[in-house]
């Protein structure tokens, strides 16, 4: 500004009227697309699809549980169902977020892994999903115990969510772990080539097959950027978008 040299935290110009970016960081689409859904497609959708189509690798037929049903979350739902998976199984404690689940393709919902439990076990006569994505607000250990439980033997285990950078323990049952031939996956951005993916997924998205302004539960001012952030924190949206008239 005045010609002062910035900075930008990870090369974001987040909630900023004028940026300045590398072209390595530009990747371009239509000019006819709206912006608020191509800026969906940036970090949230390409990382929850990304989740369960390319690192979980859903498959015609797979159970698939996605825990945490937020922006990510609620994609891992909708790249699963596209994938073909029988079952979609959601899994958050906010019923609004469950009922938007059953839109993007969820077959079950439940408010926690623990009572999601017997139910997979009971869908899928023991057998258990092939496919768990863990996409809560925070990651921490203790939540691997019932992810690892909630898979099936050969199944995947996806870890999407952040972790505090300090967390170096998890609860994973390891005889199960070999015995039973499961894996544990880590993945960022999906997996995804964002200079493929991102066009790939507004071509879907124009096609009518992916849905994103479905997405779009409120759209804010920057000068009401803290009732987003209210919004966001209480559960009243999937996703909040701000945008400058």
């Amino acid at each position: 500004m005045n010609g002062e040299d910035l900075n930008l935290f990870a090369k974001l110009g987040t909630f900023s009227e004028h940026t300045v970016v590398a072209e390595a960081s530009v990747i371009k689409v239509d000019p006819d697309l709206p912006l608020n859904v191509v800026a969906l497609v940036s970090c949230g959708v390409a990382t929850g699809w990304g989740s369960a189509v390319n690192r979980a690798q859903v498959k015609p037929g797979d159970t698939v549980v996605v825990v945490g049903i937020g922006g990510i979350g609620i994609n891992a739902v909708q790249g699963a169902k596209m994938a073909g998976a029988t079952r979609v199984i959601a899994v958050d404690p906010v019923e609004f977020k469950r009922e938007k689940a059953m839109e993007f393709g969820a077959t079950h919902t439940y408010s926690s892994m623990e009572e999601a439990f017997p139910s997979v076990t009971e869908l899928t006569w023991g057998q258990m999903a092939d496919k768990v994505i863990m996409t809560p607000g925070v990651m921490y250990g203790n939540l691997m115990q019932m992810a690892t439980a909630l898979c099936g033997k050969g199944g995947t285990v996806v870890v999407t969510a952040i972790a505090p950078m300090t967390q170096t323990e998890s609860s994973v049952n390891l005889f199960e772990l070999a015995m039973w031939n499961k894996e544990i996956k880590g993945t960022i951005f999906g997996s995804c080539n964002p200079r493929f993916d991102i066009p790939n997924l507004l071509s879907m998205y124009r096609e009518g097959t992916l849905k994103l302004d479905e997405l779009i539960t409120r759209t804010y001012s920057l000068d009401d950027i803290n009732e987003g952030y209210r919004a966001m924190r209480d559960g009243e949206n999937i996703r909040g978008v701000i945008v400058f008239d």
